[in-house]
């Protein structure tokens, strides 16, 4: 299909479910369809932006699509691209064009991508723009009911965090990344503050379960937690501890911890996210009854500000 043959523009509203069906693996019919009608329910109610959702158009029909969405934290995920049979892979490279340039205009320093079996030449397309592919990341679910576990030992002290912005904490979490074994491409990438930005968001902007780890009264590491009451599930975002107090049997301490406080709460199912080459922690997770329940592939790339020239 020759390039005149198409336009590329932002989804209007008559074609937003057909792009999101392509950009989010629209081979996945069964799967799929609620996962767009979701994600149009959302939009409707402000929970998302298809600000950056883009299509490529022949006579009314969408051929490709792509959406970009900005997240706090100065970061944006992608979905997609996603094109129909036929259509050239040069559709692609614009459509992934397309949205860098909107994701540097929001002034996000990163861009992401999760690519799962639902759209495998993702991938392929974002590699030609210049996309790295880091890991793989699985992600793990634990059901606290069915895990028999002791109470956690008062070994640790869990402190709950008063303010994530003060310089100390920040310093801490950053400070626990140094070493880690799950995506250590991305340390640099972006300013802690806006790392913890995210991980706010993520958590809905509510810190209550948000720790200081101590040990004989010193600060050793942060556990992170998002309670998603709507499903009864407890998320586990970051969980980090100082080099010196690693490999010492104190992550099984946390596990037992992170248990006991969604049985507590009433949750009944524990989320994490991780690297699979970060072996020691997924033989922590598995030891205490975490099971695989997805895997995507993360593609990054850094963003250069507007005014430097994305090849």
């Amino acid at each position: 299909m020759d390039r005149q043959d198409f336009e590329i523009d932002r989804a209007q509203p008559q074609h937003q479910g057909a792009a999101l069906w392509l950009a989010t693996g629209g081979r996945s019919r069964h799967v799929n369809r609620g996962r767009v009608t979701a994600l149009l329910a959302a939009e409707k109610e402000g929970k998302v932006s298809f600000d950056g959702l883009v299509a490529a158009t022949n006579r009314s029909r969408v051929i490709g699509a792509i959406w970009c969405l900005n997240q706090p934290g100065k970061i944006a995920t992608i979905w997609g691209p996603g094109l129909i049979s036929g259509v050239s892979d040069t559709l692609a490279d614009q459509l992934i064009k397309r949205v860098l340039k909107f994701a540097q205009q929001a002034g996000n320093h990163l861009m992401q991508s999760l690519i799962g079996l639902e759209n495998p030449n993702a991938g392929e397309h974002l590699a030609r723009i210049g996309f790295r592919h880091v890991t793989r990341l699985d992600q793990l679910h634990a059901f606290p009911a069915e895990i028999a576990t002791p109470p956690p030992s008062s070994l640790l002290t869990f402190l709950p965090c008063d303010d994530f912005r003060k310089p100390a904490f920040e310093q801490l979490v950053a400070n626990t990344y140094e070493g880690s074994l799950d995506c250590p491409e991305i340390d640099g990438l972006r300013q802690i503050e806006d790392v913890l930005t995210g991980y706010h968001a993520t958590s809905g902007h509510d810190t209550r379960h948000w720790y200081l780890v101590q040990l004989a009264g010193q600060t050793i590491g942060v556990v992170i937690l998002a309670h998603h009451t709507a499903n009864h599930q407890l998320e586990l975002i970051y969980f980090g501890l100082l080099p010196p107090f690693r490999q010492r049997g104190l992550g099984k301490e946390v596990i037992r911890f992170l248990l006991h406080l969604a049985r507590q709460i009433g949750c009944q199912s524990i989320l994490t996210g991780v690297d699979e080459r970060n072996t020691p922690a997924m033989a922590l997770y598995h030891q205490f009854g975490f099971i695989p329940s997805d895997s995507k592939e993360l593609f990054l790339l850094p963003l250069p500000p507007l005014n430097v020239a994305v090849a």
